[in-house]
């Protein structure tokens, strides 16, 4: 089995060239795929987001689309907006998310084995606090548990103010979307390997609790999951 996992795309195309080089059983987006600050016009963004649906369609058995807080934030429904929320283009992004979500393109959580993949991470407190539980021996129930709830219930992962009111959500009640590595490192649940996106880091380095990803903007760097052992390649590289 080989899985490939692709950090926070926010309007890149690099992982065009990724897919195209690679061959794998699943490639798994870790989620936001609008905003930027890297001058990618809404534009650009937006028909970023088409050909990635476009090849989710065309190959639904291989591609995994996770949602991110840069996604979440375009849910008129949830009434929140972050950094970088696009106003002008806003009613059009939502729009493409909601079609998405209606044809069950995009989910908030993925595993294999004891691989799990969601767009910021998964704490003891959140799954204390929300799902009445923080002991989970298998993925496939925690995936089915936290997509059931996304659909039923999405204001559940909206930003969740912590005992410190930590405005950059580094607290462990913070939800999937948003908690950040500190918070997630000392509460991560166990008997699972995350792989996760949303803070930026200069490289990618994996480890065997949580290995973070959100490196397509720095070194361009994306990981491989071989027969259950990580690997780190460079999408600038053929």
């Amino acid at each position: 089995m080989k899985i490939i996992a692709l950090g926070d795309t926010h309007g890149r195309t690099i992982w065009k060239q990724i897919v195209a080089k690679e061959t794998f059983d699943k490639v798994v987006f870790i989620g936001d795929y609008f905003d930027t600050h890297e001058g990618i016009s809404a534009g650009q963004q937006i028909h970023n987001f088409k050909d990635i649906v476009t090849y989710k369609e065309a190959n639904k058995d291989k591609v995994v689309l996770l949602f991110g807080n840069h996604d979440f934030h375009y849910l008129s429904t949830i009434g929140e907006q972050y950094s970088g929320f696009n106003r002008l283009h806003a009613k059009e992004i939502e729009a493409l998310l909601v079609a998405a979500l209606d044809n069950d393109y995009l989910q908030m959580c993925f595993h294999y084995e004891h691989f799990l993949f969601v767009h910021a991470g998964i704490t003891k407190t959140w799954c204390r606090n929300t799902l009445g539980d923080d002991h989970f021996e298998s993925g496939k129930v925690l995936e089915q548990t936290i997509n059931k709830l996304f659909i039923s219930h999405p204001d559940k992962f909206a930003f969740t103010p912590g005992k410190r009111y930590d405005a950059y959500g580094d607290e462990v009640e913070q939800s999937p979307i948003w908690v950040r590595p500190d918070s997630l490192f000392i509460d991560r649940l166990d008997n699972f390997t995350q792989i996760v996106g949303h803070t930026v880091q200069e490289q990618l380095t994996p480890f065997s609790d949580v290995t973070l990803i959100d490196t397509l903007g720095t070194s361009g760097e994306y990981l491989c999951i071989v027969d259950g052992e990580m690997q780190v390649r460079n999408g600038y590289e053929h």
